[in-house]
């Protein structure tokens, strides 16, 4: 067993090795950019975390989504950072598919009818390909990419050295305390390298569509005996993204009516199920032949206590009739701070006033005379978000834990109704209902 053992170790601490030597020289080519006279900026940071890969691309996009941490130039820079890599070796998926699924003398032939080579889609954690079962059922396979797990320790074990360097090149990035950040980044990232949790995230959204009687929403069934911690096997949803509003007409009467009914099972999750999809983005959405709703990919997941998330919605629905005073009232209820006495209300109110008359001022002196921009009206509310955190930073209020997730996911939102359904509001809508049960028809 020990000679067993060795190879493995050997192999681990080669891979471990040859990643902090690949870090190394990524490192080394964005600091001689700097030494050449580039300014060492949130683009640099960018580009150089994009170039890393895997684990790099997965803290770009936890920087995006956490303004109450990141300074703002760096969470505008990383909006964009995309979990879209280039596909792997179709050899190396089907090594990992025996490992994981051959066991008593099957082999894969036995198991699946024909798996699809060409991928559905390539991400820097895994890779899906479609596959078809010999009794006839289509599903799809979530297959973990090569040394996920090694290389996220390793990158984790050096971010210290890292962010030590970062801090000396860009003074702005400077954080007040380096160790709870990355224990948050590496809870989140590894979280999504086990796909057992994955698959028990789908089975409590299951559970809660039947509990609310939701026959609207739909989410992958797993194959239980199919699933592994590097492997997820689901059955396959047919339909489209919900970008096109055109292309979804052919499997709804009212992209609208499909963009409220999405928001009802979202919010209806935030009280009522163990936890909330936190990256509905257009990828993850899907509408389905049969008109059907289908909710993907639930890697990330978030969990939010139901009085912060009404003291959220308060927040965001004094926001929209310019109550600054019941937008001060509710940030103050959903800040996890030991000493509410001590924030002066007044005063936030006043500040947050002042900020947003300030942004609606220099959005109307940029967009006077431009057509409607989806993108830019986005770009605003994302700013108006990253202006509110700070603003209760600098009154000492602390946002739960999973604020940024539920902010991000508001943001997703805010970008799908732009395109299908632009007169609806989502906090005034009659079709909508932020806190109360949801019972789909």
């Amino acid at each position: 067993m020990a000679q067993a053992t060795r190879p493995n170790l050997l192999k681990h601490s080669f891979n471990v090795l040859n990643r902090v030597r690949q870090t190394a020289s990524v490192a080394g080519l964005s600091a001689l950019r700097v030494a050449k006279g580039e300014r060492p900026d949130a683009r640099l940071l960018k580009e150089t975390f994009e170039q890393l890969g895997t684990t790099y691309i997965k803290i770009g996009q936890f920087i995006a989504s956490t303004p109450s941490i990141f300074p703002r130039e760096y969470v505008i820079a990383f909006q964009d950072c995309l979990d879209q890599t280039t596909p792997i070796s179709y050899r190396y998926i089907e090594r990992v598919l025996k490992q994981e699924l051959e066991k008593e003398g099957q082999t894969l032939a036995d198991i699946f009818a024909d798996i699809d080579e060409k991928p559905l889609a390539s991400a820097s954690i895994a890779q899906v390909h479609a596959a078809r079962l010999h009794d006839g059922t289509e599903v799809v396979l979530k297959v973990q990419k090569p040394d996920v797990e090694t290389i996220m320790q390793t990158d984790l074990g050096v971010l210290h050295g890292v962010t030590k360097l970062m801090e000396v090149m860009m003074p702005s990035m400077k954080f007040a305390s380096i160790a709870p950040i990355i224990d948050e980044i590496r809870l989140r990232m590894l979280a999504e390298t086990d796909f057992i949790s994955e698959a028990q995230n789908i089975r409590d959204f299951q559970q809660f569509l039947q509990l609310t009687g939701n026959q609207k929403v739909i989410a992958p069934k797993v194959i239980d005996n199919l699933t592994t911690k590097r492997v997820l096997t689901m059955s396959r949803l047919h339909g489209i993204s919900m970008v096109d509003e055109i292309a979804m007409r052919q499997y709804c009467d009212d992209p609208a009516e499909v963009m409220a009914d999405t928001l009802n099972t979202w919010f209806a999750s935030l009280m009522l199920c163990n936890s909330f999809h936190a990256d509905l983005h257009a990828g993850n959405l899907m509408l389905l032949k049969d008109g059907r709703i289908g909710f993907l990919d639930f890697g990330i997941v978030g969990k939010l206590a139901p009085e912060s998330w009404r003291a959220c919605m308060g927040m965001m629905q004094s926001l929209q009739v310019n109550d600054y005073q019941g937008m001060a009232h509710h940030m103050i209820d959903m800040g996890m701070t030991h000493e509410r006495s001590r924030v002066d209300e007044k005063q936030l109110a006043a500040d947050l006033e002042k900020m947003i008359g300030r942004i609606m001022a220099d959005d109307k002196t940029y967009t006077a005379g431009k057509p409607f921009n989806s993108k830019e009206q986005a770009d605003e509310l994302n700013q108006i978000m990253l202006e509110i955190v700070e603003t209760g930073k600098r009154h000492g209020l602390h946002f739960p834990r999973d604020f940024a997730l539920l902010t991000k996911q508001m943001l997703y939102f805010d970008r799908f109704m732009r395109t299908l359904a632009p007169d609806m509001d989502m906090f005034s809508d009659a079709r909508v209902s932020l806190v109360h049960d949801v019972k789909a028809s």
